[in-house]
């Protein structure tokens, strides 16, 4: 019985980083369809903004990097959304077991 304490949080160990891989994977197909309609809608804005304020000269490489940001802040997000789901659906499940 002293090995309570420690197969409980092995447990959770695998329980997170279970939740962790299958966040991170989602998030990566979530990332691979949901960039190019984030980008389609901004790389205007960001291409005249960019024109206006630094010259024509900066479009190419200032949409290189927005495309960049734009990727890395769906797939932060994503992960983010999912991995809190999925956690919170682990819970909810424990504790319909424990009633």
């Amino acid at each position: 019985m002293f090995n309570s304490k420690q197969q409980n949080e092995t447990g959770r160990s695998v329980f997170m980083s279970s939740v962790t891989g299958l966040a991170n994977v989602a998030a990566v197909v979530t990332t691979f369809f949901a960039t190019p309609l984030a980008y389609n809608f901004t790389e205007e804005w960001i291409s005249d903004f960019v024109a206006r304020h630094y010259g024509y000269g900066f479009t190419d490489a200032a949409l290189i990097g927005w495309y960049a940001v734009t990727a890395l802040t769906v797939f932060f997000f994503a992960r983010a959304s999912i991995g809190l789901a999925i956690t919170m659906g682990g819970l909810a499940i424990a504790a319909r077991l424990m009633l």
